[in-house]
């Protein structure tokens, strides 16, 4: 067996080979200029240095480069050195910095095991994991162009920017960006009339109350405002319809990408597991899915390691008598902040989630903590589940009888109590009171006033 350490950089690969005495059997530099193929060309490279050399061990600081990638995919075994742990060796050897003597070190710590094997996952797992990425970069990416949008608005008109109520989405809604593009300017918006503000929110797919929508609109864009020099009001407006164009495409390739993940996230060998917890839909499940991959077992061992990758599971630093618990940061960001979200969900869609969660606030663990032990749990009982095949049960993972008397039940908390609803109910009933305020009345929303006073949703 041989044992090789690839040095990789933008232009070319070092490669270094060693056998199982750790001689150097032989050296390349395969550049990416001249190498269409640099896998084949490194197989072509092992094939005279031994007689096994299909099961050459290849060591890498980034399995994450297309080579490695590839290379393992060709069915070649590959493992990850981490580059502060190279960089550690380097230093006690006193080896001065090269491409090559950092591709013979990289052998040498595979040749002593001083790596992490690379666990391949399926292709409809990694395939999932590309698109899961691609759509959480495409929401970040709106998040900025829709600040983008607010900071350009607040400079010439920031009426624009509290017209659209949250409830409807502010101005990420279509309405807001089909009004903003027709007039992203105060001048232009008073020249909307009520029928061209009508025909504008129905195209953007509004079906109910237009005609009122369309007049609250007219009634906004008519207050006094404060205006600049028309001609410095017009160069910004053409700057804001530049960025509305631009948030209108971030918003289309979150639609899509969504509408991909949704497909990659039924192809998943553990789709099963995920789909059916409480509080978990097709955007969080597709996110754990993506970063836990479909050989949780090969690649991680046990539940505590896989909570450690995650970085639910806390760091002890003892020392004498001291002994002080941390967060432990070395983990995957994605999987983490997914985790987070997933336990925020939950504790309103699971009993069992919960009552965990209030257990632990009433111990006096804050926010933060308490759904971060929740996030252990879960990501336990998820391995746990695809380690067994045993399908997820709400009462297993928390320990609970879901028959029994005293089991835990959802708590949801009005923001309205019951003198409160009287009361507004009264308002209501006298004449030319609105739900708008009543809402204000008791500060509010006005979809809370129609779900929990008229006890029916409001539909936009």
């Amino acid at each position: 067996m041989l044992f090789a350490g690839c040095d990789w950089s933008d232009r070319w690969l070092d490669i270094a080979v060693l056998g199982r005495s750790g001689t150097v059997l032989g050296e390349t530099r395969i550049v990416y200029a001249d190498s269409p193929d640099p896998v084949a060309r490194y197989r072509e490279f092992l094939a005279p240095l031994g007689r096994r050399w299909r099961a050459t061990v290849t060591g890498i600081e980034d399995t994450n480069i297309l080579f490695a990638r590839s290379l393992a995919a060709s069915g070649m075994a590959v493992v990850h050195v981490d580059p502060t742990r190279a960089a550690r060796h380097r230093a006690a050897l006193g080896i001065s910095k090269s491409d090559r003597a950092d591709a013979r070190l990289i052998a040498s710590m595979a040749l002593a095991g001083a790596c992490r094997p690379v666990v391949v996952n399926s292709p409809a797992a990694e395939a999932l994991r590309v698109v899961a990425h691609a759509h959480r970069a495409a929401v970040a990416d709106r998040v900025e162009a829709l600040h983008v949008v607010r900071a350009a608005l607040v400079r010439i008109w920031p009426a624009a920017v509290s017209a659209w109520p949250a409830s409807v989405g502010g101005l990420r809604s279509a309405q807001a960006r089909a009004v903003l593009s027709a007039a992203p300017g105060p001048r232009a918006a008073v020249r909307l009339d009520r029928k061209r503000l009508a025909d504008l929110l129905t195209q953007a797919g509004r079906t109910r109350t237009v005609e009122g929508e369309a007049e609250r609109l007219r009634m906004i864009f008519r207050r006094p405002a404060m205006l600049l020099d028309p001609q410095v009001e017009a160069a910004e407006a053409i700057r804001v319809k530049h960025l509305l164009t631009a948030f209108d495409q971030a918003v289309l390739r979150v639609d899509a990408l969504e509408r991909e993940l949704d497909d990659h996230y039924a192809a998943h060998p553990y789709h099963w597991v995920v789909s059916g917890v409480p509080g978990i839909g097709t955007i969080l499940g597709a996110y754990l899915l993506a970063e836990i991959g479909d050989r949780p077992v090969e690649r991680f061992g046990s539940g505590r390691s896989l909570a450690a990758y995650a970085g639910v599971a806390p760091v002890t630093w003892a020392s004498g008598q001291t002994v002080r618990v941390a967060f432990r940061r070395a983990s995957s960001t994605h999987l983490r902040s997914t985790l987070h979200t997933v336990g925020f969900s939950m504790a309103g869609h699971s009993p069992g989630a919960q009552a965990y969660y209030r257990r632990r606030r009433d111990v006096g663990d804050a926010h933060a903590t308490a759904l971060r032990k929740l996030g252990r749990k879960i990501i336990l009982s998820f391995y746990y589940c695809m380690a067994t095949g045993v399908p997820y049960d709400d009462g297993i993972a928390f320990g609970y009888d879901p028959a029994a008397l005293d089991a835990p039940t959802l708590r949801r908390v009005s923001p309205l109590d019951q003198a409160d609803i009287v009361r507004a109910r009264d308002m209501l009933a006298a004449p030319g009171v609105t739900v708008t305020a009543t809402a204000r009345a008791f500060g509010v929303s006005t979809q809370t006033i129609y779900r929990h006073v008229l006890g029916r949703p409001r539909h936009r």
